[in-house]
């Protein structure tokens, strides 16, 4: 059975994946110094659990045994007391691999409250001879200073619209799909500098086993159709308030959601030709407004109409 294209083409080593190579020299330096305590940060979608995979293979050379690794990834959920003998108990072995160190990893660390963060605080004074922590967040804010001052930080930056571009390339000529440049344009414009979500459009587009055009992009590679936004801003535009509501409407009634809309007309909003520099900024205003107080406030669909009210004002 042939594997999903996310872990088909996840990168195994440093040299796989297409970021700086200032980063991957840094972390190779840090491999042969022997000093992993690192605290990774960026943006969700960034390549943080790939990069750190493909560190704990380059540090162990292949040889990696299950028993020297400990991930911790629900703290949040269980808190600190369900892994603290579990975490003690680890640290006190050695490393199976000689001349080596184990690896905990903890991810979410930003998440995690102040008590649990000065527990690991103390694990790295502690056990750091045997032992290299490895964490990623979204957040240093939110991460303790005394944690911070334990480890080197490095933050992932997004990856540039060309390296996205190469990862495209390079999998449509292994996978022999045949795309128009508007249409790999398309995806790369609204993959919100994802790989995950690239390969996953790409994947989409493999088993259609189709010539891939601008239009098949626009259809498949969005939860809902841009012809119905293309529609619906045309509507307001003509200032036809009703039908421009029908839609909108017509749209929650196949079972999306408010925020599915409006996420889905923000990402439409950033690329269509259909609107001016100067709408784009006032329509891409107005949605986040909406999208901010469903998430403090409330989420309730008659907020479509008004919405579509507003947007008939920029025009």
């Amino acid at each position: 059975m042939e594997l999903p294209f996310i872990y088909k083409y996840q990168p195994l080593f440093l040299k796989d994946f297409e970021i700086d190579e200032e980063l991957i020299v840094l972390i190779r330096t840090l491999i042969s110094m022997d000093s992993l305590n690192v605290l990774f940060v960026g943006d969700g979608g960034c390549g943080k659990s790939s990069l750190i995979s493909a560190i704990i293979r380059e540090y162990y050379n292949g040889n990696i045994n299950n028993e020297d690794i400990l991930s911790i990834n629900s703290l949040k959920d269980q808190g600190i007391s369900y892994y603290r003998s579990e975490v003690k108990t680890f640290c006190q072995t050695s490393c199976s691999v000689l001349g080596k160190k184990k690896i905990i990893i903890l991810d979410d660390l930003d998440i995690i409250n102040e008590q649990s963060q000065q527990v690991f605080r103390n694990c790295i004074d502690k056990y750091s001879d045997n032992v290299h922590f490895i964490a990623s967040c979204l957040n240093t804010q939110k991460v303790i200073e005394s944690l911070q001052s334990r480890m080197t930080i490095i933050r992932i930056k997004a990856l540039k619209t060309e390296n996205l571009a190469k990862i495209a390339k390079r999998i449509c000529k292994i996978e022999n799909i045949t795309i128009d440049p508007d249409a790999e344009e398309f995806i790369l414009s609204i993959c919100n500098n994802s790989v995950r979500i690239l390969i996953n459009y790409l994947e989409k587009l493999k088993l259609l086993a189709c010539h891939v055009t601008l239009e098949v992009t626009t259809t498949v590679c969005t939860n809902i159709a841009f012809q119905e936004f293309a529609v619906f801003t045309n509507l307001c535009k003509e200032k036809k308030l009703v039908e421009a509501i029908t839609l909108m409407y017509r749209l929650f009634d196949k079972g999306y959601s408010v925020m599915d809309i409006l996420d889905n007309y923000f990402l439409f909003s950033k690329t269509t030709p259909l609107l001016s520099e100067d709408e784009k900024y006032a329509v891409i205003i107005i949605i986040c407004k909406y999208i901010t107080a469903f998430h403090n406030i409330h989420e309730d669909e008659i907020e479509l109409a008004l919405f579509t009210n507003n947007i008939i004002s920029v025009f």
